[in-house]
C-alpha cells in the first residue's frame, strides 16, 4: 500500500528531490555572497566585477534558454543526430566569434556602459575576459543538461553544480583576504569544474556529439525556432542589462546592491521556477503530442504559482532578518542590507507573474510557435526600460526594481490574450484568474498573521526569528492552502 502511494506521487517526489539538491546549492551560493560581502563591501572593486558579470550573464543567459527549449523536443522526438549536431556546431561557433569580439573591444564596451574612473574600467575589463572564457565552456553544458532532462536524470547536473559551488565556497573560506582578480579566477575555476564534470557524466550516459555542418531542412527549422526564442529572451535580458547600466551611473555601491538583490531573486528563481520548468517542460511536449491536455497544464500552472506565492510570504516575513544575517558583517553596512532586502522583495513579488508567463511561453514553444513570445518580449522590454528610466528619475534607485515587475505584469496580460487567441481556454478564464487571486489572498492572510505574531513574540536572535517565524509562515500558508483548495491533495500530484 505504501509503495503504491509512493508510486502515485513519484513525480512530486522527484521534483522535491530536485528542489532539495538545488536548495543546498543555493545555500552555498548565499554563503559565497556572504563571504564576498564581508570582504569587498559595496566598494569600487566589487561594483566593477558585478558590471562585468552582468554583461556575461546577458550574453549567455538568453542563449541557454534558447538551446534547451529547442534541443529538448528534438531529443524527445529522436530527431536525426546529424541535424542536432549541425545546430550545436554552428551555434557555438557563432558564440565563440561573439566572445572574441567582446574581448577585443572590451574597453570601448565598458566605456559605453559606465562613466566611472580608470580603476573601475580596468578591473571590469580584466574580469570580463576571464568570465567570458569560463562561461563559454559552461554554456556547452546547456546541451548536456538538456540531454539529462530527456533521459529523466534531472538531478545529476544539479549534483554537479553543487560540487562546483562547494569547491568555490571552501576556497573562499580558506582565503579570507582576496584581491578582486583572485576572486574572479576562483569563480572561473568553479565554472570550468562544472563544465568538466557535466561533460564527463553526459558521455558516460551515452551523449555524443560530432562537429557537423550539414544544414538540412530540419536544422534550418531548429534555427527558425531558436532565433525567435533568443530574440525574445535577449530583449528581456537587455532590459536587465539596462538596469545594471542605470545603477552603474548612480552612486558607488548601488550596482552591488542591485546585484545582491538580483542574486537573491535569482536563487529563488533557480530553486523553484527553474526546477519547475525543467521538470515540467518535457511533460508539456509529450502531453501536447498525445492528448493536447489544457486541463493538466492549468492545474500545474496554478500549483506552481501557489508555490512561488509561498516564497513571497516567507521572504516578506523573514527576508529582512535573513539578509541581515547573511550580509551585515565586515564592510557591508546595515543601510546596504536594508536596500538589498527591499530590492529583492520587489523582485520576488514579481516572480509570481514570471512563473505563469514562462509556463505559457513553453506551451507555445511545445506547439512550435515562437514568434508570439518574441513580439511579446519586444513590447515588454521596451516598457521595462522606459518605465525604469522614468521611475528612477522620480523616485530614485528603487525605480529600477519597480520597472521590472510592472513590465512582467504587462507581459503576463499580453500572453493571456495571445493564449486565448491561439488556443482558447478549455477551463474558464475566470476560474484560472480566480485561482491566481486566491493564491494572493493566502499570501496576504499569512503575512498579516505572522507580523501579528512578531509583535506579540519578541525574539532577539536573528537565527531564531528566521527559524520560528519562517516555520510559522510555512504552517499558516499550508493550512490556508488546504482550506482554500478542497482538491489540494489532487493538485500536488505531478504524473
Amino acid at each position: 500500500m505504501i509503495f503504491k502511494q509512493l508510486k502515485q506521487y513519484r513525480g512530486s517526489l522527484s521534483l522535491v528531490l530536485m528542489i532539495i539538491i538545488t536548495g543546498i546549492t543555493q545555500v552555498l551560493t548565499l554563503m559565497k555572497s556572504s563571504l564576498v560581502a564581508g570582504i569587498f563591501g559595496t566598494g569600487v572593486e566589487i561594483d566593477a566585477y558585478n558590471l562585468a558579470n552582468s554583461i556575461v550573464s546577458f550574453l549567455f543567459g538568453f542563449i541557454a534558454a534558447g538551446i534547451s527549449t529547442v534541443i529538448i523536443p528534438n531529443y524527445v522526438r529522436k530527431t536525426e543526430r546529424r541535424n542536432v549536431d549541425s545546430f550545436i556546431t554552428v551555434l557555438y561557433g557563432v558564440i565563440a566569434l561573439i566572445v572574441c569580439i567582446l574581448i577585443a573591444f572590451r574597453y570601448q564596451i565598458i566605456g559605453i556602459f559606465s562613466n566611472r574612473n580608470e580603476l573601475f574600467i580596468n578591473i571590469c575589463c580584466n574580469a570580463l575576459v576571464v568570465l567570458l572564457l569560463a562561461n563559454y565552456l559552461l554554456a556547452i553544458s546547456d546541451v548536456t543538461v538538456a540531454y539529462f532532462q530527456c533521459k529523466g536524470k534531472y538531478n545529476l547536473p544539479k549534483i554537479v553544480s553543487l560540487v562546483a559551488q562547494l569547491i568555490v565556497v571552501v576556497v573562499l573560506i580558506l582565503s579570507p583576504s582576496l584581491s578582486i582578480s583572485q576572486y574572479t579566477y576562483i569563480i572561473a575555476i568553479g565554472l570550468v569544474v562544472n563544465f568538466g564534470l557535466d561533460t564527463l557524466f553526459a558521455i558516460k550516459e551515452g551523449w555524443r556529439i560530432r562537429p557537423s555542418f550539414s544544414i538540412s531542412l530540419e536544422t534550418k527549422r531548429m534555427f527558425g525556432l531558436f532565433f525567435p526564442i533568443v530574440f525574445s529572451t535577449g530583449i528581456y535580458k537587455l532590459s536587465l542589462m539596462v538596469d545594471s547600466t542605470i545603477a552603474a551611473r548612480l552612486e558607488t555601491g548601488e550596482i552591488t546592491v542591485l546585484s545582491y538583490a538580483s542574486q537573491i531573486s535569482n536563487i529563488i528563481n533557480t530553486l523553484l521556477i527553474g526546477n519547475l520548468l525543467t521538470y515540467y517542460y518535457p511533460k508539456i511536449v509529450r502531453k501536447i503530442d498525445t492528448d493536447n491536455d489544457q486541463k493538466s497544464f492549468w492545474k500545474q500552472t496554478i500549483l506552481f504559482h501557489l508555490i512561488v506565492c509561498l516564497v513571497i510570504a516567507g521572504f516578506t516575513t523573514v527576508g529582512h532578518e535573513t539578509v541581515m544575517l547573511l550580509f551585515q558583517h565586515g564592510t557591508f553596512t546595515e543601510e546596504a542590507a536594508k536596500l538589498v532586502y527591499v530590492g529583492a522583495l520587489i523582485y520576488i513579488i514579481g516572480q509570481q507573474t514570471e512563473v505563469v508567463r514562462d509556463l505559457i511561453y513553453r506551451y507555445f514553444y511545445a506547439k512550435g510557435i515562437t514568434s508570439v513570445t518574441a513580439k511579446n518580449a519586444m513590447v515588454v522590454s521596451a516598457v521595462n526600460i522606459s518605465v525604469s528610466i522614468i521611475l528612477v528619475y522620480f523616485i530614485g534607485f528603487f525605480g529600477i526594481f519597480l520597472g521590472t515587475i510592472i513590465a512582467s505584469l504587462v507581459s503576463l496580460i499580453i500572453m493571456f490574450i495571445k493564449f486565448h487567441t491561439y488556443f482558447g481556454f478549455e477551463n474558464s478564464f475566470k476560474t484560472i484568474f480566480g485561482s491566481l487571486l486566491k493564491n494572493n489572498c493566502i499570501v496576504i492572510i499569512t503575512i498579516i498573521i505572522v507580523f501579528i505574531l512578531k509583535k506579540i513574540v519578541v525574539i532577539e536572535s536573528l537565527l531564531l526569528q528566521i527559524l520560528i517565524f519562517g516555520t510559522a509562515t510555512l504552517g499558516i500558508y499550508l493550512l490556508f492552502s488546504v482550506l482554500f483548495y478542497k482538491s489540494f491533495k489532487e493538485m500536488i500530484k505531478m504524473d
